[in-house]
């Protein structure tokens, strides 16, 4: 039940090592940007992985109106799994390597206008999905783009230059999946597929747009299939993916739905919002409609 006597009206949740950029000076810009009484402002630091997920979830229970993160996509997912279905807000403070879902949402990847956008915004409700009972907010998949994320999260650095090297690594040795899928309980599309991406979103992040017509307040989860192709072909996907274009390419297809049921040969390695799990050879995927409230740029 919530306590709804909270002083607080801000909590800033930072993960001090996601993304490329350091964010010691946050506090700072906070309590000078933010036209706030700074007694209703709180600021904490996760200190270990799932510990912005347990703050968010503390707030909600003290009736805290807005929860704002400051991180990645993985840190905007621990946050927001434990915002759905309540009042609690999300904001966002993109400092990631991709920034997916601030992207799409048009929050300012400027973090001084990013804060700034706190002082007067709009609320947006919007579609989540969920994969095998985790909640994603971007996009989760179990192909290629989940093979990159699993190198790209052991390689030292971030960015799109150590995504680039990720993906043409995978890139050569990755042949695809046998994948059994029904969609919508009406629907069965069998056969090898090199991607395999749930999207919410319209973009992994990095203006990378896996679903260019991808919405998230259509109550649909977009699924992306590519077929199998050479590294030349590949790399011909990749200026489509950052040119908006990979939805008219013949290689691939891209279809809506609300629920998904994948059978694969064996476990492997899948991603949600850009992080890696290992997920089983049954995979369900979901659309869960109007389950999350976020902050984002005032209508004008």
């Amino acid at each position: 039940m919530q306590d709804l006597h909270s002083d607080i009206q801000f909590l800033f949740i930072i993960n001090p090592i996601s993304g490329t950029a350091q964010k010691h000076k946050i506090p700072e810009l906070v309590h000078r940007i933010l036209k706030a009484d700074p007694s209703t402002i709180k600021i904490v630091l996760t200190r270990y992985a799932g510990h912005g997920r347990e703050l968010a979830a503390e707030a909600v229970a003290q009736g805290i109106p807005n929860v704002i993160s400051v991180g990645g996509d993985g840190t905007m997912n621990e946050i927001a799994s434990s915002l759905l279905h309540t009042n609690t807000r999300l904001g966002i403070i993109p400092m990631g390597s991709g920034n997916g879902l601030a992207r799409h949402l048009n929050i300012p990847l400027d973090i001084s206008k990013a804060i700034d956008l706190l002082n007067n915004f709009s609320v947006t409700t919007i579609d989540s999905g969920n994969i095998n009972g985790k909640p994603f907010f971007c996009t989760a998949g179990i192909g290629l783009d989940a093979q990159v994320s699993k190198v790209f999260d052991e390689l030292p650095t971030r960015g799109l230059k150590t995504y680039t090297k990720a993906f043409i690594k995978k890139v050569r040795s990755y042949k695809g999946d046998d994948l059994k899928i029904r969609l919508n309980d009406n629907q069965e599309i069998s056969g090898r597929f090199l991607l395999t991406t749930f999207a919410n979103s319209n973009q992994f992040g990095n203006n990378a747009f896996i679903a260019p017509e991808a919405s998230l307040t259509d109550q649909q989860l977009n699924l992306v299939l590519l077929k199998p192709v050479n590294v030349l072909q590949a790399i011909e996907k990749i200026y489509k993916l950052f040119s908006k274009q990979l939805h008219n390419d013949k290689d691939t297809t891209q279809l809506l739905f609300h629920k998904i049921e994948i059978t694969k040969n064996e476990t492997g390695p899948a991603h949600i919002d850009g992080d890696p799990v290992l997920l089983d050879k049954t995979i369900v995927v979901r659309c869960d409609p109007k389950s999350l409230h976020v902050l984002t740029p005032a209508a004008h």
